[in-house]
């Protein structure tokens, strides 16, 4: 055994490990390892499995097989693989060098029954080295020579001693070459080993929490609720505009103020009017009169037409008296002024039909809730809810769905759909105006997929618009 690749083990073992680094395959880095342990110890066949669960993966072998079939010589291999990979040890028949029955007072508690087997099949002597990093084992090398001494305990060292490099290298090539599946099948089945540790009773039991906190938000169902932005109206909410044009004479309210029935709101300056009115009931009176002379005269057609300007400019006061009582904007039912601050405008125009201010009910509300386009199909009439105001965010009212406004607007670059709710026991101090949120409570459904499905739903969307 001195003729090997070096001058000694170690130096041996570290072109190995060199040799095994700059591998590009597991493979390739498989047949490196046999052809240099066929070489280093005179072995006749040196072969590598790898342990793939219940079945073998052979890697590689020094000695071609040209028949690539599975004989039984095969078969023994892997039984005796198999029993040196189960009892963690190196194991090789005959157990002494030379040839007897029985093993070796060192070896005394091993079990060498396939081994003898192969031994009995192959001829010469045989052995087995499990493979394994951090007392987990993932290969075994096998060694066969059938003329010459049997392999020696020595031998057996020098190949364990080469393997202390080399077993590292492999395993992590045989890690490379796993699937993400096994992966975390692997690092899942180490972790339950480490938890099985006296000293990890903390650790179970965070594992154990975790486990039941996991099967309520996937198996217990829950009630799902449809949120959104919410806003307090009137149930009857009125614009007044201007009713002709004009200027802006006097505001008599401001956001904010209630008003009853009737109450002037705004009033417009009326000086045209009343010009106009005056020079209307001038020409009415010069109307009037040659309408007298063409009768005195008998002039039939002078007083036809001197009639007719008379009627035309009685109709033309009678619209100027209708617009003067129309200046002044009165409250048509009780309610709060929510929208329309005009104290900073007077003497200002306006154009006939221009809004002027928004005059909300008090006396019943609804409620806007704001729901996005992806929940909308979960909200129906009827539906029962609860609103939370910002103002008043310690105490809840409830609601129910009247309505679901059937076109969608965009707010904030979303699109929403308007749903109106009523409250079931308005409290006194509920004002138009105010905000906060409504939340709709829907069917049951487990904790988990309310708190997933947006983002399933958005995954999906964009999945379906990559594909498209």
């Amino acid at each position: 055994m001195t003729d090997g690749p070096g001058p000694n083990a170690a130096t041996s073992a570290l072109q190995l490990y060199a040799g095994l680094l700059g591998s590009t395959s597991l493979v390739a880095a498989a047949h490196l390892l046999v052809d240099w342990l066929a070489r280093d110890g005179r072995f006749d066949r040196v072969a590598l499995s790898q342990a793939d669960g219940a079945r073998w993966r052979h890697l590689a072998s020094s000695a071609l097989d040209a028949s690539g079939t599975r004989d039984e010589l095969t078969t023994l291999r892997d039984g005796a693989m198999q029993e040196s990979l189960d009892q963690g040890i190196a194991l090789r028949w005959p157990a002494q060098d030379d040839v007897v029955a029985e093993p070796e007072a060192g070896a005394a508690d091993a079990i060498l029954l396939e081994h003898r087997r192969w031994q009995a099949a192959a001829g010469g002597s045989v052995a087995t080295i499990p493979l394994g990093n951090q007392g987990l084992p993932f290969g075994v090398v096998s060694l066969e020579r059938r003329t010459g001494a049997p392999i020696s305990d020595m031998e057996l060292r020098r190949v364990e001693q080469q393997m202390m490099l080399a077993a590292p290298a492999m395993r992590w090539m045989v890690q490379a070459e796993l699937s993400w599946t096994r992966r975390a099948r692997t690092a899942l089945g180490r972790g339950l080993m480490q938890l099985r540790q006296p000293s990890r009773g903390g650790a179970r039991a965070g594992v154990l929490v975790a486990v039941a906190v996991a099967l309520f938000a996937v198996a217990v169902p829950m009630a799902d609720s449809v949120s959104g932005r919410a806003r307090i109206e009137g149930s009857q909410q009125v614009v007044l505009s201007a009713p002709a044009d004009g200027f802006l004479k006097v505001a008599h309210v401001r956001p904010g103020d209630r008003v009853a029935a009737g109450a002037p709101l705004v009033d417009l300056a009326e000086e045209d009017l009343e010009l106009e009115r005056e020079g209307w009931n001038s020409q009415l009176a010069q109307h009037e009169n040659a309408y007298a002379a063409a009768m005195a005269r008998s002039d039939r057609v002078g007083a036809s037409t001197s009639l007719a300007r008379v009627t035309e400019a009685r109709a033309q006061l009678a619209l100027i008296a209708q617009q003067r009582a129309r200046t002044r904007v009165v409250a048509p039912f009780d309610g709060l002024v929510v929208q329309g601050d005009l104290s900073q405008s007077i003497g200002t125009p306006v154009r006939q039909g221009a809004p002027l201010m928004t005059l909300a009910n008090t006396a019943s509300f609804r409620v806007i809730v704001q729901v996005d386009e992806s929940d909308i199909e979960r909200v129906r009439v009827g539906q029962r809810g609860r609103l939370t105001l910002s103002s008043q965010p310690w105490e809840g009212h409830e609601i129910a769905v009247e309505r679901i406004t059937p076109l969608a607007r965009a707010v904030e670059g979303r699109n929403v759909f308007e749903v109106q709710a009523r409250l079931d026991h308005p409290p006194a101090a509920l004002r138009p105006g105010l905000l906060g949120r409504a939340e709709l409570i829907g069917d049951r459904a487990p904790l988990l997929w309310s708190w997933t499905r947006r983002l399933v739903e958005r995954v999906r969307l964009a999945w379906w618009s990559w594909l498209g």
